[in-house]
C-alpha cells in the first residue's frame, strides 16, 4: 500500500515558518490595536456625556472642562484645507485669556468657509467680552507636513497644522498645550465639527486582522498542499 509522505524540503519550510509566523503576529498586532482604539472611543465618549469639570493645569486629552476668560480677538489662527461637507475652509483658533490667570488657550470655535480668492480671508472677529467656555480638550498630532513654514507672519494666521506645539510658539504668554473644541452653544459659534478620537476605528484594524490570519491560513495550506506534491514528483 502506498503512503503519502510530507516532504516540502528544507528551503521551503524555512520560507513558511518565517512567513507564517510574521501573518500570524501581525495578526495578533491588530487586534491589539483595535482593542486600544475601542478603548480610546470608550473613555472619549464617556467623557463627553460627563459634566465639565473646571480647567486647571492637571487637564488632559479628552477631559471636558469649562473656563471663563475673555476673547483676544487680534491674535486668532486659522487652519487651512479643512474639509466639510466637500467645501474647504478654515478652522477658527481664537486665544482666550482665562480669568484671574495669566495663560491663555486655544479655543476652537469651528468652521467657516474659505472665501473665492484665498488672499481674502474671512471675517472672524468678535467682541473680547468676558464669557464661559465649555467644550473637551484635545492635541492633534502634527502629521504630514511638505513645508517649514507651517503658519504664516501677520495677524490672523494661518496654519497648515492644528499641532499645538507649532501654534504656541506664536504666543509670548503662558499657554495651555492643548485646544478646547468648544460646545455649539456659544453665541460666536461657527460650524461645529465632531472630532473622533482615533484616525482609524476599530473595525477597520480587525478587519485587517482578518486578512493577515487568512494569509497564515492560504499559506499553511499551500505548505500541506506542496509537501505531498513535491514527494509524489
Amino acid at each position: 500500500m502506498d503512503t503519502k509522505k510530507f516532504k516540502p524540503g528544507k528551503r521551503i519550510t524555512i520560507f513558511f515558518v518565517f512567513f507564517a509566523l510574521l501573518f500570524f503576529v501581525l495578526g495578533l498586532w491588530q487586534i491589539e490595536r483595535g482593542q486600544a482604539k475601542t478603548g480610546i472611543i470608550d473613555e472619549f465618549n464617556a467623557n463627553l456625556e460627563s459634566e465639565p469639570q473646571y480647567l486647571d493645569d492637571q487637564a488632559k486629552k479628552w477631559d471636558r472642562v469649562f473656563v471663563r476668560g475673555t476673547w483676544e480677538n487680534s491674535r486668532q489662527i486659522l487652519i487651512d484645507n479643512v474639509i466639510h461637507r466637500g467645501v474647504a475652509g478654515y478652522k477658527v483658533l481664537t486665544p482666550l485669556r482665562v480669568l484671574e490667570s495669566d495663560k491663555l488657550i486655544l479655543v476652537d470655535r469651528g468652521w467657516i468657509k474659505r472665501n473665492k480668492y484665498r488672499e481674502n480671508l474671512p471675517d472672524i472677529d468678535l467682541l473680547e467680552n468676558e464669557l464661559t467656555v465649555s467644550g473637551i480638550l484635545e492635541s492633534p498630532e502634527l502629521g504630514l507636513v511638505l513645508s517649514d513654514d507651517l503658519v504664516s507672519p501677520d495677524w490672523p494666521k494661518v496654519s497648515q497644522t492644528k499641532n499645538p506645539n507649532v501654534l504656541l510658539k506664536e504666543y509670548d504668554e503662558n499657554t495651555y498645550n492643548l485646544i478646547l473644541l468648544a460646545d455649539p452653544v456659544l453665541k460666536n459659534s461657527l460650524e461645529y465639527i465632531k472630532i473622533t478620537p482615533t484616525n482609524m476605528m476599530p473595525s477597520k484594524h480587525y478587519g485587517y486582522a482578518a486578512q493577515w490570519f487568512s494569509m497564515f491560513l492560504v499559506l499553511c495550506l499551500m505548505f500541506i498542499w506542496y509537501g505531498y506534491k513535491r514527494y509524489e514528483r
